[in-house]
């Protein structure tokens, strides 16, 4: 499909993610989430759309629904003199390492399509505009960001 003559309606709805893959200016590729992340984009109509992706194998943190719901409730001291703590402290910060998410409005602008982020995993994200270029082949969707060191390839895959 023509990026020139896209409409919000070609991108409502949920895509699962297909791959994740970065190019550098070598054109040496790596997968930044591992070769099979898994993740979710989802436009609506009224145009606010919801990105979460994530590495397949993160581990589990080793505490229970309760330890994690009051995890605010532990002690400094305990975070860092209880093996138990220090070892889920680690692997929380792997498990937020290997994850992203954000959401906000969108718009298209030409052929490109812009996320205004409004929520975010990562703090610095919030209150700006990521820019995408897209690219529609039957019910695939090829978001693009490049920067000055490489070029992001997300590829996603209509499922509703």
């Amino acid at each position: 499909m023509t990026p020139s003559i896209v409409s919000q309606d070609a991108f409502v709805g949920t895509w699962k993610l297909v791959e994740l893959k970065s190019v550098d200016k070598e054109q040496k590729i790596s997968y930044p989430y591992g070769k099979n992340p898994v993740g979710h984009i989802i436009y609506t109509k009224e145009g606010y759309m919801s990105a979460s992706i994530m590495m397949s194998n993160r581990l589990n943190l080793g505490l229970s629904m309760e330890e994690i719901q009051n995890g605010r409730n532990v002690s400094k001291l305990q975070l860092i003199t209880k093996l138990k703590y220090i070892k889920a402290t680690f692997r929380y910060f792997m498990a937020a390492r290997n994850y992203i998410s954000y959401s906000g409005k969108y718009e298209i602008r030409d052929n490109k399509v812009i996320h205004h982020v409004e929520v975010s995993l990562i703090p610095d994200w919030t209150g700006i505009e990521l820019e995408r270029t897209f690219e529609f082949s039957e019910d695939i969707l090829v978001l693009t960001a490049s920067s000055a060191k490489n070029t992001i390839y997300v590829t996603w895959q209509r499922v509703s």
